[in-house]
């Protein structure tokens, strides 16, 4: 029984994938290509999990897709944007992140935040400032990772 939930919603050649849940030995991804259109949309902001199995059944998924279509991923949480650096074979020549979760602290509440970024907010490596209110003032939020390793994924895919 899986542990992961996809909803696939097909409009022409787009094809809208919401993946929620953990991505584990027991992925099926059989009825996400049996019509494969040219734009996959593939849409993180509810996953909570991918273990090893998970990675090499995400990397077959990708790899029956073929490289011939645009895989465009978003909302991608912490684990998925770990993956993508570590893992060769997550990030293929044909995807591009577009949204992506951010690790930042606040110093003066003692709490990360995790900030929705553009891939375009990346501007040389660095990360953009982010800013939460305390207290009715701004307070100028730390970024907790190092920057150099996080955004790595940001050089690995196509412009």
């Amino acid at each position: 029984m899986s542990n992961s939930s996809v909803t696939l919603k097909a409009e022409g050649e787009v094809r809208n994938l919401n993946i929620s849940g953990s991505i584990d030995e027991s992925f099926d991804y059989q009825n996400l290509i049996t019509s494969p259109g040219t734009i996959y949309n593939i849409d993180f902001n509810d996953l909570k999990m991918i273990n090893s199995c998970g990675i090499r059944e995400w990397i077959r998924f990708i790899d029956k897709l073929g490289p011939n279509l645009q895989i465009n991923y978003m909302n991608c949480p912490h684990i998925i944007i770990l993956q993508m650096n570590m893992v060769a074979g997550f990030l293929t020549a044909n995807a591009k992140i577009h949204t992506f979760y951010a690790p930042y602290f606040c110093e003066e509440l003692d709490e990360e935040h995790h900030i929705l970024l553009n891939s375009s907010d990346v501007v040389n490596g660095k990360a953009p400032v982010q800013t939460i209110k305390v207290d009715g003032e701004d307070v100028e939020l730390e970024f907790d990772a190092i920057e150099e390793q996080y955004f790595k994924f940001i050089k690995k895919q196509r412009a």
